[in-house]
């Protein structure tokens, strides 16, 4: 395994950053769509939801201390079953890792730059985060550490500036929705970005403390902050207009006039996506590194991180035709798909242990 040390700080940080990730721009829009003006509660009963699944997660490490989440495949169910658990997972880390290279693309083709070929934004960001897994976890940690604060000050401060536009009005009425209607239509948002939080279980074994508060209070602050960009959304955007737009949240940077000569402030924006999407795309890559390391038993990570971007750029490009394609199969499928890695397995794998430990005992 990597000899490397991160603190519970650093650790929370990621947590944050890689929930709230692409999340903060993708969710917004099919949030308001379903829920109307009641949509901010929706992250709210999802995130305390994941909360509660955290805490498998955390007891399924305790059980299995000093263990990564692929280690812990293969010490419960053995090397062959275990062995194809782990793969399962590694190839949950690799498709996320293409999810999120795709949603970088779509973006950047769709509201930047429409006659770049894809293909092109995938390389860029790929080659840098090949080279953040190479260095390893705690150079990945150190810049998370200093970009964090500068994002997320650029983000409160365009939403602070964005209240000049606040209508009570686009709320009303309040507390209508239907509450059964609501989670059936809105429980993507528990497996993207929620669910994918599992991936952070490969870098436990690196924590030097702390690593419970660290994990439940980055679900938490993460589940606060898109609940509150949702919000801020409906109040200056109105549930009509914000429920029609892919990314509501670059439109209201694009409209937004801070004085009579600062307009078109969007490109701020798309830096703290940027730097959003960097974080969660080196730490899932670098998961997928890891993890196939650990289960090959292989000690250099650099001929395995640097061929895995020929095929998460290939993923991308294949996943689907265009960004509504793309939303369209999470609605339907993402919940069903990241429950399978974020519950059911783990509640398998506790359930092994268990047993392992009993026959220990006995």
């Amino acid at each position: 395994m990597e000899n490397a040390r991160i603190g519970g700080w650093q650790f929370f940080l990621l947590v944050f950053n890689f929930t709230i990730g692409t999340a903060f721009f993708l969710r917004p829009g099919g949030m308001i769509a379903a829920a109307k003006q009641d949509a901010w509660l929706v992250p709210l009963w999802a995130g305390g939801a994941v909360i509660l699944i955290a805490c498998l997660w955390l007891i399924l490490a305790e059980r299995n201390p000093g263990l990564s989440i692929v280690q812990i495949c293969i010490k419960a169910a053995g090397n062959k079953i275990g062995g194809l658990i782990a793969l399962l997972y590694i190839s949950f880390f690799i498709q996320t890792a293409s999810w999120v290279t795709r949603n970088l693309g779509d973006f950047m083709k769709s509201t930047l730059m429409p006659n770049t070929p894809i293909s092109v934004f995938h390389f860029m960001f790929l080659i840098v985060v090949c080279y953040a897994s190479v260095k390893g976890v705690e150079s990945i940690a150190r810049v998370n550490e200093f970009l964090s604060p500068v994002v997320v000050l650029i983000l409160v401060t365009i939403c602070l500036f964005a209240v000049s536009e606040w209508r009570w009005e686009r709320f009303e009425p309040m507390f209508r929705l239907n509450v059964w209607e609501t989670v059936k239509e809105t429980k993507a948002i528990i497996g993207f970005p929620f669910l994918e939080v599992i991936t952070l279980m490969m870098l436990v074994p690196y924590v030097k403390s702390r690593v419970k508060t660290a994990l439940l209070l980055g679900i938490g602050l993460a589940t606060l902050l898109l609940s509150g960009i949702i919000f801020v959304t409906i109040g200056v955007l109105g549930v009509t207009r914000a429920s029609h737009f892919t990314y509501p949240l670059f439109i209201i940077a694009q409209e937004l006039r801070i004085t009579e000569f600062i307009e078109r402030v969007e490109t701020t924006i798309v830096i703290v996506w940027l730097v959003w999407i960097f974080v969660k795309l080196c730490i899932t890559y670098h998961c997928a590194v890891t993890g196939i390391c650990q289960l090959f038993r292989l000690s250099d990570r650099t001929w395995i991180a640097i061929p895995l971007m020929l095929l998460v750029s290939g993923l991308a490009i294949t996943f689907s035709d265009n960004v509504v394609e793309n939303i369209e199969w999470d609605k339907r499928y993402i919940f069903q798909y990241a429950s399978i890695y974020g519950v059911v397995l783990p509640v398998l794998l506790l359930i092994l242990t268990w047993i392992r430990r009993g026959r220990e005992a006995a």
